[in-house]
C-alpha cells in the first residue's frame, strides 16, 4: 500500500463537498463519504484497506453486518465513516471536540472570540481529548503514513480521516456565529438556532442527505451525486468566467473571486 494511500480519500471528499449542494451528514452521509472514496482507490488498495479496517479493536462490536448487507466491504468503509459518532457512546473512544472547528465563522459587535487552537501538539496521540478537526486531521495523516503504528491504530485513524474530512465541511462544523448580546458565546454551531425544517440549524444540515442507513439508498444518492458532477463543474466554470468580467466588484478591487 502506498504510504500516502489516504490521498485519494481526501482529495474526493473535497471535491465533492466544494462542488455539490450536499456538505451535511448523519448516519447515511457519513457512508455515502465514504463509500465514494473507497470507489476512487484501486482494487489492491482497498483490499489492504479493508484488511486493516478488520484490526480496528472495536471491529467484532461495532461493525457488525446488518441483515440483507449485499457489499459486506462498502458497508464496513461506509461504517468506517460514521464510527467516530458510534464512539460518543463509549468513554474511551469519544473524543468530543475532534469532531469541529473551534472559532468564529462571523462576528457581530463587540464579543469575545476563542482562541485559535493552533498546530497539533507535538506530543499528541489518538487519546488526546483537547484537539479539534485540523489538528485531529492532521495527528491522523500521521498516523496513517507512519509504518511503525499498529493496525488497530491505524483503523481508528481510518475511521476518523473519513469522518472529519466531511465534518469539515460541513457549516456548522467549521465555526459559530458570535452576536453581541443574541449569541455573546457563539450559537453552538448553529445549535442554538431553531428551524421548522429540523429542531436546529445543525441538524437541518446534518440531515441533507439522509437520516438513515440502507445500503439501496447509499447507492442510488452516490449514482445522482456522480450524474450531477458535470453539471456543478460546468456551474463552478460559469461563475469564474464572470467573475473574469471587468464589471466584477472583485475585480475592481483586486479581491479573490466569487459570486458577485
Amino acid at each position: 500500500m502506498r504510504t500516502n494511500w489516504w490521498v485519494p480519500i481526501a482529495a474526493l471528499v473535497l471535491t465533492l463537498l466544494l462542488s455539490a449542494e450536499c456538505t451535511a451528514w448523519w448516519a447515511c452521509g457519513h457512508h455515502i463519504v465514504a463509500v465514494m472514496a473507497y470507489e476512487e482507490l484501486r482494487p489492491q488498495e482497498r483490499e489492504q484497506l479493508i484488511q486493516i479496517l478488520k484490526k480496528h479493536p472495536r471491529f467484532d462490536q461495532d461493525f457488525k453486518l446488518p441483515k440483507g448487507v449485499r457489499d459486506e466491504d462498502r458497508y464496513w468503509i461506509g461504517h468506517a465513516g460514521y464510527w467516530p459518532d458510534v464512539a460518543r457512546d463509549f468513554e474511551k473512544w469519544n473524543r468530543p471536540t475532534w469532531h469541529y472547528q473551534l472559532g468564529s465563522s462571523l462576528s457581530i459587535g463587540q464579543v469575545k472570540l476563542p482562541k485559535d487552537p493552533g498546530l497539533l501538539p507535538n506530543d499528541a496521540t489518538l487519546e488526546t481529548q483537547e484537539l479539534y478537526i485540523k489538528q485531529a486531521v492532521t495527528l491522523c495523516r500521521n498516523v496513517l503514513a507512519n509504518h511503525t503504528e499498529t493496525d488497530a491504530n491505524r483503523a481508528v485513524a481510518i475511521c476518523w480521516l473519513a469522518h472529519l474530512v466531511g465534518d469539515a465541511h460541513q457549516p456548522c462544523h467549521g465555526g459559530s456565529l458570535y452576536v453581541e448580546r443574541l449569541f455573546p458565546d457563539g450559537d453552538c454551531g448553529a445549535n442554538s438556532i431553531p428551524t421548522k425544517q429540523q429542531e436546529n440549524l445543525h441538524a437541518l444540515w446534518d440531515s441533507l442527505l439522509g437520516s438513515r442507513i440502507d445500503e439501496g439508498d447509499v447507492a442510488r444518492r452516490i449514482k445522482e451525486i456522480r450524474a450531477n458532477e458535470r453539471g456543478w463543474v460546468e456551474a463552478k466554470l460559469e461563475l469564474r468566467n464572470k467573475s473574469k468580467n471587468s464589471d466584477c466588484l472583485c475585480v475592481r478591487q483586486k479581491k479573490p473571486c466569487g459570486p458577485c
